[in-house]
């Protein structure tokens, strides 16, 4: 019970900050609304519907959604370098709880806090002429708890030996931001150099969004369609995703045992 409570708590504190800050509460949900209306809404004049076989705004906001989630899991993660910094790392991994919980906790915390702001931005599906149903937003939010669990377990991995909050920056720009331009969020993967195409195989966050497009879009796109804008299919994608996430938890788990 001791183990347990101790997920919870950590769980619920990092619930709590994310609440607690209004600003970046409104901020993870406005900006990127921002973004899909000004920027899909610019791309689609360049490549209209007459050219295109599906609209670009239904191919844009899947990859949208995945990215908010991510950089909301990645950015929850950084709260290890802060308890770092002001001591309060070394009151946690002192107290009875194993460090393998510890990790875990934070983990789920910054998996749920990215699931509440996905949560939110599904509902702008509708609205966007892409079909919705309950059925589509609860898959949904199984994709994006997938995908925030994942990208929270490799942000600590990347964060839990950082000791200040400037190498996170860093951090992102030499492996995030890579990972994004090669995830196919952005612009079709399939349509890019060969060397772009094979990079992006070994891209976990390619196959999140993958598995987020073909539930979003199966009900408005022809799966032909879908093909054209994935690098595999569902099945193939959550399985690797889902085998990242795995990997990735006992990699963190065990990197956060060692911590001193």
């Amino acid at each position: 019970m001791t183990k347990l409570s101790g997920i919870y708590i950590l769980w619920y504190r990092e619930i709590l900050i994310y609440l607690r800050n209004s600003l970046k509460f409104f901020t993870s949900i406005f900006l990127p609304l921002l973004f899909l209306v000004f920027f899909g809404t610019g791309l689609k004049t360049i490549f209209p519907l007459v050219s295109l076989p599906y609209d670009f705004a239904e191919f844009f906001f899947p990859g949208i959604l995945a990215l908010s989630v991510t950089t909301m899991a990645l950015s929850s993660t950084m709260s290890i370098v802060w308890d770092r910094e002001f001591g309060f790392l070394k009151e946690i991994l002192v107290s009875p709880v194993p460090r393998s919980y510890i990790a875990l906790g934070k983990i789920l915390g910054a998996a749920s806090t990215a699931l509440i702001e996905g949560a939110l931005l599904l509902l702008a599906t509708p609205y966007l002429g892409i079909n919705f149903s309950l059925k589509i937003f609860f898959e949904g939010l199984a994709i994006i708890f997938l995908i925030a669990y994942g990208m929270a377990g490799l942000g600590i991995f990347l964060t839990a030996r950082l000791k200040r909050t400037e190498s996170f920056t860093i951090i992102l720009q030499m492996i995030i931001t890579p990972m994004v331009f090669l995830s196919g969020a952005f612009f079709p993967i399939n349509n890019s150099p060969h060397w772009m195409v094979s990079l992006s195989k070994y891209n976990p966050l390619t196959y999140g969004i993958n598995s987020l497009r073909w539930i979003i879009l199966s009900h408005t796109l022809p799966a032909s369609t879908i093909n054209q804008l994935t690098t595999a299919g569902l099945i193939p994608s959550l399985s690797i995703f889902i085998l990242f996430a795995i990997v990735i938890t006992i990699l963190s788990l065990q990197l956060f045992k060692r911590l001193t």
